[in-house]
């Protein structure tokens, strides 16, 4: 016979385990951590047009409107999803990996490009998809977000061109200091 305190337990276990929080997402793209410490190396004279690590190329951009040092991070060839198109850029304010902006292929590249990001951030918070007007294209763009506690993830299958498209991970403060710089007046 099963006890008052047994059912009792059962019950707190089971709403705890209910009330538990979700497991963190993963904050790692191609190999660098959201909201972490930037330590990519500048790229050497060993180097070479594909490098077999990340490293950054030339002097980091300066936005001093927001406070962030963009840099054109090289990626490894081996290891780098198909999807992705030349190098990327990484955001950095107070030393920290605020934003990491990723060319991909456009048209072409959004199947494999939705299937991979669906598989790491799981189904997304909103997703539109519309055919591009003038661009002759047969095949809709879609546009993707994930939201989570502390970053964000925005896939447009095309920028643009249907040869482009972008993936933005940020974290909320870099959106916030971004949006805020967009809508100051000119001057």
């Amino acid at each position: 016979m099963i006890s008052h305190r047994c059912i009792l337990f059962a019950g707190w276990w089971l709403m705890s385990a209910l009330a538990a929080p979700a497991p963190a997402q993963d904050k790692t793209v191609l190999g660098l951590e959201i909201g972490a410490q930037f330590r990519v190396p500048a790229c050497g004279p060993g180097d070479g047009i594909f490098p077999s690590r990340h490293c950054f190329r030339g002097a980091p951009i300066h936005h001093k409107a927001w406070g962030a040092n963009e840099y054109q991070v090289t990626l490894p060839r081996a290891g780098t999803p198909a999807y992705v198109r030349g190098d990327i850029k990484v955001f950095v304010i107070a030393g920290l990996v605020e934003s990491v902006q990723i060319g991909t292929w456009g048209i072409e590249a959004q199947p494999g490009a939705l299937a991979l990001l669906t598989r790491k951030y799981g189904e997304p918070t909103r997703a539109t998809q519309k055919k591009l007007k003038g661009m002759r294209s047969r095949f809709p763009t879609h546009y993707v977000e994930w939201e989570f506690s502390d970053f964000s993830v925005k896939y447009d299958g095309t920028t643009g061109s249907i040869d482009w498209g972008r993936i933005v991970v940020s974290t909320h403060r870099y959106r916030k200091l971004l949006e805020a710089h967009e809508k100051r007046p000119p001057g």
